[in-house]
């Protein structure tokens, strides 16, 4: 099987996703193959269409700065791989800023706008099926064509019948994606397309898209949910590697090694759970969609992380939960994963006591992503958040005091909110900026900014 991950999201890291799918079948005796399209059509912008039709020339007459930014897109890329480039913020931000330039430039005549981190289509939106359907019939509308025609061509020659899944977790993959199922649909007829991922996931549960959608014969079927369970169910295999409970296998990343990712180390995600085990908050898609929580065993993880240092020797460890549980932040303070990490936890009475912080400190915890939400108690109530502004400020005060960073999301804007509890929001964040934290802010209300 061939597992494809397109462009639109940012190219940091490999794609777990597919990488946990490709460990699901292989346990289970299929070969499975993983492309990853997303960082290979980025650099394929830069490296490639930059100095070809639809390059700088094509663009008309490019202003200095994107005329610089072309120039200087191999010593950017360069540069987000380089360690010193992230001591200054202001060397790192311009990094990003020209690549962006860049990558706009060399999309701009195929009426796309490309980025580090999103694409999008001037024409075609991704929320129309009739757009979707567009992109899939003409695929050589898409900057990318040529990449995706030359790398399926070489992955499909010889296995006219295979299955290929293509994960979309974001929206703005979708496109893309559709541009991939037609390729695949005139390069390999007899070929069985798969739609999977968080994205599609979405659009089941809301009624978006039905289960037999098959968006004109480009789509032979849809997956939802859990990936492994689905994807077993659908090719008739056995689940995979259940322990607690739930269908568990370990991400393989064979088919990434050598690629270069836009980071300074090497970095392997990983997750211990799918869903949310909290799913009260009301604002969250976790509630609406209404997909079960499930974990890995504490024990079961231990031994993966272990292999996975041991087979990769990452730099860092990203774990992409919607939340990393109390079991498994004490599992891994208790038993260090080998490398540094980072990820999203909750404000919990674990986080508020300065031993334990120390603890997931040593354990080479470099920073943890935290949603305050809001400085106003009402509203986290009326959001359901289930925290109290004073257990939050105590596991501010741990985190610093061990050393570790905190990045803090905040929303503005929400039902809950009126302009006095934005602004006490506001000032709950200043009034801790000597904590280290950095604030990402939502603004979703025009009344408002900060």
């Amino acid at each position: 099987m061939l597992l494809i991950y397109p462009p639109g999201a940012r190219a940091a890291e490999p794609p777990l996703g597919i990488a946990r799918l490709a460990g699901f079948l292989r346990e289970n005796g299929r070969p499975a193959r993983c492309l990853d399209l997303g960082l290979e059509g980025m650099l394929y912008l830069l490296d490639e269409a930059a100095e070809g039709p639809g390059g700088a020339g094509a663009a008309g007459e490019p202003g200095a700065w994107t005329r610089g930014a072309l120039r200087r897109r191999t010593r950017n890329l360069a540069a987000l791989r380089d360690p010193a480039t992230y001591s200054s913020f202001d060397r790192y931000s311009r990094a990003v800023l020209d690549l962006n330039r860049a990558l706009k430039a060399v999309s701009a005549p195929y009426g796309a706008e490309a980025g580090l981190a999103d694409y999008r289509e001037l024409s075609r939106s991704p929320l129309r099926r009739s757009d979707l359907v567009a992109a899939a019939r003409e695929p050589e509308s898409s900057p990318f064509f040529p990449l995706f025609r030359r790398r399926l061509q070489a992955e499909l020659t010889g296995r006219p019948g295979e299955e290929v899944g293509i994960s979309v977790c974001f929206l703005s993959q979708a496109l893309p994606a559709f541009a991939i199922a037609g390729i695949v649909r005139a390069l390999a007829p007899r070929a069985r397309i798969i739609l999977g991922g968080g994205l599609v996931g979405s659009w089941l549960s809301q009624g978006s898209l039905e289960p037999r959608d098959r968006f004109e014969g480009f789509v032979d079927a849809l997956v939802a949910g859990k990936g492994e369970e689905e994807l077993g169910r659908l090719l008739g295999l056995g689940g995979g590697a259940a322990e607690g409970g739930a269908s568990w296998s370990q991400p393989d990343f064979s088919g990434f090694e050598g690629l270069r990712y836009l980071s300074p180390a090497k970095v392997i995600p990983y997750n211990f759970s799918s869903g949310c085990p909290w799913r009260r908050c009301s604002f969250c898609p976790e509630k609406a969609e209404g997909w079960p929580y499930a974990g890995i065993a504490a024990e079961a993880s231990r031994r993966e992380l272990a292999s996975l240092s041991e087979l990769h020797r990452p730099g860092l460890f990203h774990f992409t939960d919607n939340e990393i549980s109390p079991l498994h932040l004490r599992a891994l303070a208790e038993s260090p994963p080998g490398a540094p990490w980072y990820g999203f936890a909750r404000f919990t009475p674990l986080l508020a006591d300065p031993g334990s912080c120390a603890r997931l400190a040593a354990s080479g915890c470099r920073m943890l992503q935290l949603g305050l939400e809001s400085g106003d108690q009402e509203v986290l109530d009326a959001l359901g958040k289930g925290t109290r502004l004073e257990e939050i400020d105590r596991a501010l005060e741990a985190l610093a005091g061990a050393g570790v960073g905190v990045y803090l999301y905040v929303l503005f804007g929400t039902p809950a909110e009126d302009r006095d509890a934005a602004l006490r929001t506001r000032d709950f964040v200043a009034a801790r900026r000597h904590l280290g934290i950095v604030p990402q802010e939502l603004v979703f209300d025009p009344f408002f900014t900060v």
